[in-house]
C-alpha cells in the first residue's frame, strides 16, 4: 500500500499554473485550477516534452510545445497529435500541503 507524500504548500501554486517538483526520482507537475489540485508526470505523451509552462484552464492543461490539450482529472488527450493520456497521480490537500500518492 502506497502512502501520501508531501510535495509543496498549496499556497505556492499560482492559480491556472503548474509547479514542477521532484519526488522519489520522478519529475511531477502540481497543477491548480480554482480549488482543484492535480498531480501529473511532467511530460507530454506526444513528444516527451515538459509541461511546466503549459496553460491550465477549465480543468485542462495545454502542452506549451504543440498546444495539445489534456483533461487533468482523467488524463484524456484532445487533439490530433496523440491519443495517449497523461500519467495522473492521486492528489489531496491536507493542512495546506499538496500531497500525492504515486502511481506505480
Amino acid at each position: 500500500m502506497s502512502i501520501f507524500i508531501d510535495l509543496v504548500p498549496v499556497s505556492d501554486i499560482p492559480d491556472n499554473r503548474g509547479v514542477a517538483v521532484q519526488c522519489q526520482g520522478r519529475e511531477l507537475l502540481v497543477c491548480k485550477n480554482g480549488e482543484q489540485v492535480h498531480v501529473i508526470d511532467n511530460v507530454c505523451p506526444h513528444q516527451a516534452q515538459p509541461l511546466t509552462e503549459g496553460r491550465v484552464r477549465n480543468g485542462y492543461i495545454f502542452c506549451p510545445l504543440h498546444g495539445m490539450r489534456f483533461k487533468l482529472d482523467t488524463g484524456e488527450a484532445f487533439g490530433q497529435l496523440t491519443k495517449a493520456p497523461l500519467s495522473l497521480h492521486e492528489a489531496r490537500v491536507e493542512s495546506g500541503q499538496v500531497q500525492v500518492r504515486l502511481k506505480e
